[in-house]
């Protein structure tokens, strides 16, 4: 069962916060059509994912992006504040957020290397944030039940702060890997916008102001890829979305991603997916596809 379908009001205004106290085991589930950031405000217990469990306690901060299913296991007086939200519906300030180096690393890198890096580079905050975060989701809890007019400007506003608040504590972090995540955020931002133009390793390494050196330690740690092999990755990502959403002929494709070569393309596709760019399309294309201007 989707936690939305018994939260009033939550499919007309897509966000609402609220706390859970003594929260009990829950098997994998999704929250449907929104993304959940959670705040662990009290007690013990382990966060749970189809592969993997890691322990979680009071200061631990995560986001479960849409559609990932998650859980909670032998859980100890676990308490946490949940706060549910759809990023497409909601309208968020992305291009603003997105130019914190600990937004990007929180929101994007953290959920998708959680598992890779055994939770290890999760947010943790202390007491005082703790209290901060809590008056933030209170005003915001209460914009949301009380429905005055103006609440869907007020409580898109204290989202937006709370936001702000773990993205600047994520970036103040000083253990390694959010470090390492913090510093490779900008670039990743960058690459996403740029990947159809050509990039070497020495381009990537001065517009993350390290040496050659240190960039491939740093894609290392984070990825188990250097840093060209993550940049194919991503080309290859990006080339699978555009397969499935778009009809762009397959040259097209792959000039996007920024592989001139067409033959290339198609052999590393095959290699990362296991099939051809028209097989796959074929086998994954979406009900509506739509012309890429």
């Amino acid at each position: 069962m989707n936690q939305h379908n018994y939260i009033p009001g939550l499919l007309e205004f897509p966000l609402t916060a609220f706390p859970v106290v003594d929260h009990l085991p829950w098997k994998l589930h999704r929250h449907g059509d929104y993304a959940e950031l959670v705040i662990i405000t009290g007690g013990r217990g382990k966060h749970v994912l189809e592969t993997e469990s890691f322990p979680i306690e009071r200061g631990d901060v995560f986001f479960v992006p849409l559609g990932l299913p998650h859980g909670y296991a032998d859980c100890q007086s676990l308490c946490l504040t949940n706060i549910l939200f759809d990023p497409r519906r909601l309208p968020l300030p992305e291009h603003q957020l997105r130019q914190m180096p600990g937004y990007h690393a929180l929101f994007k890198l953290e959920p998708e290397l959680r598992v890779q890096h055994s939770f290890n580079s999760r947010l943790r905050v202390d007491d005082g944030a703790l209290r901060k975060l809590d008056d933030l989701l209170q005003h915001l809890n209460q914009e949301v039940r009380e429905r005055k007019p103006g609440f869907e400007v007020a409580s898109t506003s204290l989202l937006c702060g709370v936001l702000v608040e773990l993205s600047r504590r994520y970036a103040a972090m000083t253990s390694p890997m959010p470090q390492t995540l913090v510093r490779l955020s900008g670039l990743l931002n960058w690459l996403e916008k740029h990947l159809s133009e050509p990039v070497t390793v020495d381009l990537l390494a001065a517009r993350a102001h390290m040496s050659r050196s240190t960039l491939g330690r740093c894609f290392r740690e984070s990825f188990g890829l250097s840093p060209m092999g993550y940049v194919i990755e991503m080309r290859l990502s990006k080339a699978a979305t555009l397969l499935r959403e778009t009809e762009l002929h397959i040259r097209d494709v792959a000039l996007r991603v920024g592989i001139e070569d067409a033959n290339y393309f198609a052999r590393v596709f095959r290699k990362q997916q296991g099939v051809e760019p028209t097989a796959y399309r074929s086998r994954n294309r979406t009900p509506k596809l739509h012309h890429v201007a």
